[in-house]
């Protein structure tokens, strides 16, 4: 029997902030209840946003809060050939097509869409799937795939069974060379053998897209499970406007590392009411039934309470 699999995946393209260790800290306290193998994968391919020394400090950070992960740390654009053989399986099958796109949709394609836009616009589709040849080989293109027509449902372990509607053909690989986030994590997933994929519920409607992917190559999708996000009290996800939440900023000014698992604990409805917690007592108080389906609000309170 093969053995589960889940994974760490962050993005060098900024700091980690409180939302990103709850949905990891998670993922680790899942994973080790139930004896899954934990990977850790830096996703990369956003070139034009990557920070220099961001992937050294999550790394840092990483152990700071007490999470560990089995084996050496996957880069992702290490696995460009193997993605651009995916591409070209797709091509033959006559699942993907030349494509015109904008610069932004280029830039957007690369990186997760945490905020779907235009969800009421019907799909798009050019009206003629175009005959590939061998120019794809010497010459970038944009490539979109032709994904369903057909409702989706995403069967999801925390919030049941979702159904999305047909939506626009996704972008699979890019015109300056470089596979679209849908792409990549797919062809990781599957080379990894992740078997459990555990996220932000920002990231649902793409578990729709995914899914076809791996049909399509014939490959077995991953139970997908998605978190409930950290939200400001004006119901969006943190930013700048609702203060610092970076975990950079909590260490550089001594925050203890107990403090920001307590209060992961509390949102994650191991313990009420806040109390300081280590990875090994947050991991000995977590049931998946506690999560919550709902956003969960980050409040002024909350803040206080960390740096007191």
């Amino acid at each position: 029997m093969n053995p589960r699999r889940t994974r760490l995946a962050p993005s060098p393209t900024g700091a980690l902030h409180l939302g990103n260790i709850f949905s990891f800290l998670i993922t680790w306290a899942i994973a080790k209840q139930h004896n899954w193998e934990v990977l850790l994968r830096i996703e990369d391919i956003d070139g034009p946003r990557k920070k220099t020394g961001a992937a050294k400090e999550m790394l840092e950070i990483f152990k700071w809060i007490g999470l560990h992960w089995d084996g050496d740390a996957h880069i992702q654009s290490s696995g460009f050939n193997s993605m651009r053989c995916t591409l070209d399986s797709l091509i033959e099958q006559n699942l993907a097509y030349h494509c015109t796109l904008t610069r932004k949709e280029i830039e957007d394609s690369r990186s997760a869409p945490h905020e779907l836009k235009n969800q009421s616009m019907p799909p798009y589709r050019p009206p003629h799937i175009r005959k590939h040849n061998a120019e794809k080989n010497n010459q970038p293109t944009n490539w979109r795939f032709t994904s369903s027509l057909q409702t989706e449902h995403i069967k999801d372990e925390l919030l049941g069974i979702k159904p999305f509607k047909p939506s626009d053909d996704f972008v699979l690989w890019t015109k300056d060379d470089a596979p679209s986030y849908q792409l990549a994590v797919v062809c990781d997933d599957h080379a990894q053998k992740v078997t459990d994929v555990i996220r932000g519920n920002d990231l649902l409607q793409s578990a729709s897209w995914q899914d076809q992917l791996y049909r399509a190559m014939g490959w077995e999708p991953p139970n997908w499970y998605h978190l409930p996000l950290i939200i400001g009290n004006d119901g969006k996800r943190l930013a700048k406007r609702h203060g610092d939440s970076r975990i950079s900023t909590f260490r550089n000014q001594n925050v203890a590392p107990e403090r920001i698992i307590g209060l992961m604990a509390k949102w994650a409805g191991n313990r009420q009411p806040l109390t300081s917690s280590t990875a090994q007592d947050f991991l000995q108080d977590f049931d998946l039934k506690n999560i919550p389906t709902e956003n969960i609000v980050y409040t002024p309170e909350e803040e206080q309470w960390l740096y007191a």
